[in-house]
């Protein structure tokens, strides 16, 4: 696990150390900020800066690509809670990152959440388990997903049909959602991909 990082901090120092590797030579701080869509070169500065007081890399003032990366950094970030339940709002700041080599899940961008409810019981998903998702925007009907509705995250099996996209439980206590056609479409943020769970 890489302590002391954010996730937006994790999320940078992989960005260098992957342009790094892919070109020969580091992103500069207009690139940092061009790929994370911040709306100033400044962000990106202040994250960068924050990185070389954490020690995980080192720059040379007045050199653009001067960038020398220190501490590797390999995890996926735990960005906060999802409810297995009724919806609850997602908190954007890591609690940490988990120690876990994304590549194990295969091609992509990965991030986790907490699990907090019990209507996944049925599929193993427990209060407390840390459930690993795929960054994307669609899922395959039947697939567990992370979903946004308006501003909160719930983890649900993802089932369309006639009558809208109905949010499954696997749990008979709980009921299902179902986001009708004249709703606000539900926006898949992940797909899930495994499980960590901590005793």
């Amino acid at each position: 696990m890489t302590r002391g990082l954010t996730a937006r901090q994790a999320q940078v120092l992989e960005f260098i150390q992957d342009f790094t590797h892919g070109n020969g030579y580091p992103p500069t701080v207009r690139e940092v900020a061009a790929n994370f869509g911040f709306r100033s070169p400044r962000a990106a500065h202040d994250h960068m800066k924050a990185l070389e007081k954490k020690g995980y890399m080192r720059s040379r003032a007045g050199r653009p690509r001067a960038l020398e990366i220190l501490q590797s950094r390999r995890g996926i970030p735990l960005l906060g809670k999802i409810a297995a339940g009724k919806p609850i709002l997602a908190v954007e700041d890591a609690e940490e990152v988990l120690g876990l080599e994304p590549n194990f899940f295969g091609q992509g961008r990965f991030f986790a959440l907490r699990v907090r409810g019990d209507s996944m019981i049925e599929d193993h998903i427990a209060e407390g388990d840390l459930v690993i998702l795929k960054a994307q925007a669609d899922a395959r009907s039947g697939e567990v997903a992370a979903v946004l509705l308006g501003d909160e995250v719930t983890l649900k099996r993802v089932v369309p049909g006639k009558k809208g996209v109905e949010l499954k439980a696997s749990n008979p206590a709980v009921k299902d959602i179902l986001v009708s056609p004249s709703d606000d479409p539900p926006r898949v943020l992940g797909v899930m991909v495994g499980l960590v769970r901590k005793n």
